[in-house]
């Protein structure tokens, strides 16, 4: 193998794959990046027990030139700390027979010793046994997972829970994650010719890595759903997980229908009054009470001190009512939407309470279940 490619977009590349080769790994070829010089373009990848991640350099302009194809597997953080204090310019990689990999810039030769590339995981073609592919916009999916995604559990006691449901029926994909705590939701719609439904489970991990692949432009990310993985793919980057197997928990019967009452309010003044009420709160519990047009937020730390808020309710349906929630988990889900108001809807003092965002109350909600305080 022989190429030369541009320090910057070899560095972009390794910088983004590296996500997936953990610190610790113990596994020599899986500490690896694998690195593959084809006719016209450089693959480089990462994979650990879950995760692969996957960066195509397509040799398009004078960034990339191959000039002989082949490939070899590196030690991975060594080879990313190597090219990130390379001069700037054109480097050249070149393997000979022993599997040794030549690292030259203007200045420099280092070398590395490689590994076989026989014995890195393969990826198998998603289309060839997809039981589901979408198409769907970027800024869409990203916002999804941003917004549900950290409802997950983070205790592998129940693994399901660690995951995000993803479920497809009838044109729309639904989003759920909960902790047994707190529970996020979203639906969204997807154009697929096919009527098919199909459910699964990806960890949360995995995706938070995934969104990040997704840029803000007005682009697609390709979804490929096999019988063990997921696959999403956009802008030269593809990350796969594997699936989690198990039953997700049915949600239905957890979620109100009914509620005593609802407050229409700020997004941006309930998160500043949560956050500064949090501060005191002891294991994080706040307290919200209704009182004409207000909403008070309360908190205390034993022998330290407390704090009294307020902020102004701009709609209002039903009795007064008074819930303690975990103050951390209410401003998570206020970071999450993009929504200039939420609506609160109060089901009973030790029932869950469920906020939506304003503009999107039929397809978006949070749930959270109260704490049961002395007051």
């Amino acid at each position: 193998m022989r190429i030369n490619v541009s320090k910057d977009i070899l560095l972009k590349a390794l910088q983004q794959v590296l996500k997936a080769v953990p610190a610790n790994q113990q596994i020599p070829i899986l500490a690896g990046v694998h690195i593959q010089a084809l006719t016209n373009e450089l693959v480089v990848t990462t994979c650990n027990s879950s995760m692969t991640i996957q960066y195509r350099i397509p040799g398009e302009d004078t960034s990339l030139t191959v000039q002989r194809i082949g490939e070899v597997v590196v030690p991975a953080r060594y080879f990313c700390e190597i090219i990130r204090k390379s001069d700037a310019g054109m480097i050249t990689l070149e393997v000979d027979r022993s599997l040794r990999l030549t690292i030259s810039s203007e200045h420099t030769q280092i070398r590395l010793c490689g590994m076989d590339a026989v014995d890195y995981p393969a990826i198998h073609p998603a289309e060839n046994h997809a039981v589901l592919k979408l198409a769907v916009n970027n800024q869409l999916l990203k916002a999804s997972i941003l917004q549900v995604a950290g409802a997950a559990s983070l205790s592998e006691h129940r693994p399901v829970l660690t995951g995000v449901s993803f479920q497809y029926r009838n044109h729309r994909l639904q989003l759920t994650a909960t902790n047994g705590i707190r529970l996020a939701s979203r639906t969204i719609d997807v154009e697929h010719d096919a009527e098919i439904e199909r459910h699964i489970i990806v960890p949360g991990r995995n995706l938070v890595e995934a969104v990040k692949i997704m840029d803000g432009e007005d682009r697609t990310t390709e979804v490929e759903v096999t019988n063990r993985h997921v696959r999403f793919t956009a802008n030269h980057i593809m990350v796969q997980s594997a699936l989690i197997e198990g039953e997700y928990p049915s949600l239905h019967h957890v979620i109100p229908h009914t509620f005593i009452s609802e407050i229409t309010i700020g997004t941006a003044p309930l998160l500043k009054a949560v956050e500064r009420t949090t501060v005191l709160a002891s294991e994080s519990i706040i307290r919200l009470e209704t009182t004409a047009d207000r909403l008070r937020l309360l908190s205390q730390t034993a022998e330290i001190g407390d704090i009294e808020d307020e902020v102004s309710i701009l709609e209002k349906n039903g009795e007064d009512f008074t819930i303690s929630l975990n103050g951390k988990y209410v401003a998570d889900i206020l970071h999450g939407t993009s929504s200039e108001f939420v609506r609160l809807r109060f089901t009973g003092k030790m029932s869950p309470m469920v906020i939506h965002p304003k503009n999107d109350l039929s397809s978006t909600f949070f749930l959270i279940t109260p704490v049961r305080t002395a007051k």
